[in-house]
């Protein structure tokens, strides 16, 4: 078994989102029967985010998510894209309410209803998303609550309560191992 692993330590948007697609697909190319996701990120684009976690359900050989430092907003829903899922003893996870950035300087009613089922929409895909990655949670958290109301920071140990991860340990990787690395900007 050949695995490779891929360091994402960056945000998510249109540019991370396709070098990161690259690396996983060039890593399956060049032989990789199962892939480490070494995550670190502060989330990013919906858009991207929700694309990201298509794509890795997607591949055809098995995902293994290292939670590396902190995981926020849209990350948590590429995480929950491996079937195994590791968390490191110093890293956390945050779940925040959703917002919307404004580019134009004024908005008519129409745009701003599109915004608005837009933004309602992402919200009811996280929750999905969510609650079907982690249905065998020992405790079940209220993600409506967090992606609406409340923000919530979850430690290491704690994310494994809630199904997040589903293991806690220090990951070392094998000396021989391929490495891939994403970068923003």
């Amino acid at each position: 078994m050949t695995e490779h692993v891929i360091h994402f330590h960056c945000q998510i948007d249109q540019g991370t989102s396709e070098r990161f697609r690259d690396c996983c697909l060039e890593a399956i190319d060049q032989g990789a029967t199962s892939l480490l996701l070494n995550l670190s990120t502060t989330g990013g684009s919906t858009n991207f985010g929700f694309t990201l976690y298509t794509f890795l359900k997607a591949l055809p050989v098995p995902l293994c998510a290292i939670n590396a430092g902190n995981i926020e907003s849209m990350g948590i829903i590429m995480f929950l894209a491996a079937s195994r899922r590791i968390t490191t003893p110093h890293s956390r996870f945050l779940i925040h309410p959703m917002n919307w950035y404004f580019s134009q300087s004024s908005v008519d009613h129409q745009r701003l209803r599109e915004y608005l089922s837009s933004l309602d929409n992402d919200l009811a895909r996280y929750v999905k998303i969510y609650e079907l990655e982690t249905v065998q949670a020992d405790t079940q958290l209220d993600i409506f609550k967090c992606l609406s109301a409340e923000e919530k920071v979850i430690a290491a140990r704690e994310s494994l309560a809630y199904g997040i991860a589903h293991e806690l340990k220090q990951v070392v990787f094998a000396e021989d191992i391929k490495h891939w690395k994403v970068s923003g900007g």
